[in-house]
């Protein structure tokens, strides 16, 4: 019977070396891991952000093309609403149905989206028209340069924003660009649209830099404090006269500056609120069936010789031509259309012209479109007749 050799004792240095050697592996080992997690964390954040940002982008994009249906399906029930009040209406004002608040402010469905819209409507025939400043005799052309100046001063009196400074200044600018007589340089222009023309109101950033240092041309807010833009006031679309029953205050202002209380006169006659915080007065004979926002229009421009303290002394005064200065209906129309998702929002600018039929009973022969755009300017909230 052989015996077994007994095993030797494994010296204990032996052991405490491969123990080391065991725990200096997994130290590498961790070291590695480590490594690697600071390299792939960025990577897999990256990737991760990458996924969230092109999913959001997806739905920007279909929201997108939500919002320009949703637009363009807004615009043609506006002008379909103009189209059908048309034949009927001796006057244009804010009063008629195209401006009601169930066709301004309406939701959409749009698949399983719902798209909010809103529209601010503008006649355009209610501004003042630039082009006027190159018509007519030099008379004329400096009795509408000073009414200019005088709206410059005036829309965003008693504001931080005035621009009163300038008014002078930036009215003569742009007389002498409607009138050719500042080179207009390389701007591009439609070959079918006489050069002596303006086409949009943002030609005026190439007249004067006080526009874009200003920003005139935009609703401003601060606080409080809020600065219509003149956008609302000056337009280059229309007949040049304006529009007795649509015209801003601040417009009626201008062209009666030395009696600037006519402009009150005439929005009371039309069915206007002067002060936007003041109670209406309740007639004792109110017609029931009548329109709560309804006013009374002009219906004729000699109408207002009617108003109160209104006589030949005082429009001769104010070099005021009733037949030359103003109307009572209009053809050209501007809408600012905003659509908006949980997601997304868009705001359009859009000006049309009314194109009446040669026949009087036919209606219209439908719309001209003068411009399309989308803006980035938002809207602030300014009362109607301010």
């Amino acid at each position: 019977m052989t015996n077994a050799t007994p095993k030797t004792a494994e010296p204990a240095h032996a052991l405490v070396g491969r123990v080391r050697r065991s725990e200096g592996e997994q130290g590498i080992a961790l070291l590695v891991v480590l490594l690697l997690s600071l390299i792939l964390i960025p990577f897999a954040g990256e990737f991760a952000w990458q996924i969230q940002l092109e999913a959001k982008t997806s739905i920007n994009v279909t929201d997108q093309l939500l919002l320009d249906n949703a637009i363009d399906a807004q615009r043609e029930v506006v002008l379909a609403q103009i189209e059908y009040e048309s034949p009927n209406n001796e006057t244009d004002s804010y009063d008629d149905d195209w401006n009601r608040e169930e066709v301004k402010q309406t939701d959409m469905q749009m698949g399983q989206t719902v798209v909010q819209l809103s529209t601010e409507m503008f006649d355009e025939q209610g501004k003042f028209n630039l082009t006027i400043l190159a018509e007519g005799n030099d008379e004329t052309k400096q009795i509408w340069k000073k009414r200019l100046a005088d709206l410059i001063r005036l829309y965003r009196r008693d504001t931080k924003f005035d621009a009163a400074p300038f008014a002078d200044e930036l009215a003569d600018d742009i007389y002498k660009w409607v009138n050719g007589e500042t080179p207009r340089g390389n701007i591009p222009r439609p070959k079918m649209i006489d050069d002596s023309r303006m086409v949009v109101l943002g030609e005026l950033h190439f007249i004067s830099d006080r526009f874009e240092k200003e920003r005139l041309l935009e609703d401003l807010r601060d606080g409080d404090d809020i600065a219509p833009g003149l956008h609302r006031y000056i337009t280059v679309y229309g007949s040049g006269k304006i529009n007795l029953n649509t015209a801003a205050k601040p417009v009626l202002q201008a062209i009666f500056s030395l009696d600037e209380d006519v402009a009150d006169k005439i929005i009371e006659r039309r069915g206007g609120t002067v002060d936007p915080d003041e109670e209406p007065e309740e007639e004792e004979d109110e017609d029931p069936e009548s329109d709560d926002g309804g006013g009374e229009p002009f219906t004729d421009v000699n109408q207002v010789n009617e108003l109160d303290g209104v006589n030949l002394a005082l429009l001769n005064r104010n070099k005021v031509d009733l037949a030359r200065d103003f109307d009572v209906r209009t053809n050209v129309f501007g809408m600012w259309i905003t659509g908006k998702t949980e997601e997304t929002r868009r705001d359009e600018w859009i000006v049309v012209e009314r194109v009446p039929s040669s026949d009087p009973n036919e209606g219209l022969d439908g719309f001209r479109f003068l411009l399309h755009e989308e803006r980035t300017d938002p809207l602030e909230d300014i009362p109607a007749d301010q």
